[in-house]
């Protein structure tokens, strides 16, 4: 792990080093002397890196990369921080990335809105994703909804428990039908629901539907089997759900763990906490 966090400090310090920039030719076919599916790779590789250090030195190392960035588009090259804003959105905001992470994009979102040689127009097309990553981050408190179960209506913050993962999801979504089949199977997710430590809230946006009842069967009776009955969640106002499934995990008052997270990512942080 130490020698992860260093490299995570330090991924870039070759590639931008003052003696290598000055030995480039000029070269507006490549990113800083490589080409954009060589970028590409490193960029990829680096958000792979820093998903797996302290959250904090993965956020501090994206914001000195973004800093720099931005210095270098200010003083006349543009290209490098607009290769990182493309496969930043790629790889940590769009809805089909494994990884998936607000709060290492919004370092690169911040960037775009303090550069001051991106045009306001470009900026104002970001401010939609702001709002989406601004909404129930990580190590702030959950916005309350209400569901409706078997047992009544009641409100997702009255839920007692150490953990409360909830599994967002649809009945007639492939996806989550195998995000299900994965959850169900799952050590840590049986031991923590078995043990008390943990509730599991799978609560269907879309409301009732005669799919939703059909379904109940599919999912364990220790789970809230439940569906939004107001419509609020749908909305886009309180949570942004990008994808299907969508989860989330929350400590006992509620705040956020991970938001819109993939399974496999989901999976490892209740591994580790476990």
């Amino acid at each position: 792990r130490m020698t992860a966090e260093y490299t995570a400090r330090h991924y870039w310090d070759e590639f931008l080093s003052e003696d290598r920039l000055l030995r480039l030719k000029p070269d507006t076919s490549t990113i800083l002397g490589i080409s954009p599916q060589i970028f590409e790779e490193s960029f990829s590789g680096y958000v792979s890196l820093i998903e797996n250090v302290d959250d904090t030195i993965a956020k501090n190392s994206m914001t000195r990369l973004v800093d720099r960035a931005v210095k270098m588009a200010e003083d006349g090259y543009p290209m490098f921080f607009s290769h990182i804003i493309q496969n930043g959105e790629k790889y940590l905001f769009d809805a089909h990335s494994p990884v998936l992470d607000d709060e290492l994009y919004l370092p690169i979102l911040d960037g775009i809105e303090r550069c001051k040689v991106i045009p306001e127009n470009v900026k104002q097309s970001f401010r939609y994703q702001q709002d989406i990553c601004g909404k129930n981050r990580v190590g702030t408190t959950a916005t309350d909804f209400r569901y409706t179960s078997q047992r009544g209506t009641s409100n997702m913050h009255s839920i007692k428990a150490e953990y409360l993962l909830i599994f967002f999801n649809d009945p007639d979504c492939p996806n989550c039908r195998q995000a299900l089949e994965v959850m169900k199977k799952s050590d840590v997710i049986l031991n923590m629901v078995g043990m008390g430590v943990m509730k599991v809230l799978a609560v269907s946006p879309g409301g009732k539907s005669e799919l939703w009842s059909e379904r109940r069967a599919d999912f364990p009776m220790d789970w809230i089997y439940a569906y939004d009955p107001v419509g609020e969640l749908n909305q886009g106002t309180i949570y942004t759900l990008r994808t299907s499934p969508s989860i989330y995990l929350l400590d006992e008052n509620k705040n956020v763990i991970i938001k819109d997270a993939s399974l496999p990512h989901c999976l490892r942080v209740l591994t580790s906490i476990s």
